[in-house]
């Protein structure tokens, strides 16, 4: 089941340098304005649904610098799963990935499509498409990204099967967020389906130059094909 939303209020451009590369992000600007929208309201009851997607999270902070940092081999095909607004996918695009940004609601996609032509990012280097964790296609990546996806301890084996099914042999996943309660269960989860990961402290900077803080956890396969 996949949800399809609408934000029609103001919008607005927020630039931001994740490991010192300037990103233009094109964003609501009044994002409360969805939880009174109709739509929500109807998707909310059936599937708990919350229009995150239209808020920068602090995960999304800590992936795009983690993201950023690295020497991605040009053109190395990446998914970025419940994208939201796409910043890790654009640091990624900015840092020679290819980004295929998914999400539960297609309402984001506009917004990351006009995020990439800001920033001069040709089409034929990402794409946008509806991805409910519930059902993954029958497709693997080398790299797949994740920020903020495990703020609740009943995603945890979500996103691990998520994971053991579309990270290609000797990938790697990249999940980042702040510090929570539900991430407790990731290592034994993520061990029931064959992956192992180690995690590693992470801090940065958000768009008001506030401190941000949490943890990187890079995901992969426990045996290396």
């Amino acid at each position: 089941m996949v949800i399809e939303t609408r934000y029609d209020g103001p919008v607005k451009w927020v630039e931001l340098s994740p490991a010192g590369r300037t990103i233009q992000l094109f964003a609501p600007a009044e994002p409360d304005r969805l939880l009174e929208a109709e739509e929500v309201l109807a998707a909310n009851c059936r599937d708990e649904y919350m229009p995150y997607w239209a808020y920068l999270w602090p995960g999304a902070y800590l992936l795009a610098e983690a993201v950023a940092r690295r020497r991605w081999p040009e053109g190395t095909r990446a998914l970025e799963i419940g994208c939201g607004l796409g910043y890790a996918g654009l640091a990624g695009l900015k840092a020679g990935l290819s980004v295929d940004f998914t999400d539960y609601d297609a309402a984001p996609f506009p917004f990351v499509a006009e995020s990439a032509r800001a920033n001069g990012l040709g089409p034929e280097r990402w794409s946008t498409q509806r991805l409910d964790w519930r059902e993954p296609p029958d497709q693997t990546y080398p790299v797949i990204l994740g920020a903020d996806v495990l703020y609740e301890r009943r995603l945890v084996p979500l996103v691990a099967r998520l994971i053991s099914r579309m990270m290609a042999p000797g990938g790697e996943t990249l999940v980042a967020g702040p510090y929570r309660v539900a991430t407790e269960d990731l290592g034994p989860t993520l061990a029931e389906y064959g992956l192992i990961c180690e995690a590693t402290p992470l801090e940065t900077r958000d768009v008001e130059g506030r401190s941000v803080r949490g943890m990187l956890q890079h995901i992969r396969h426990a045996v290396s094909p």
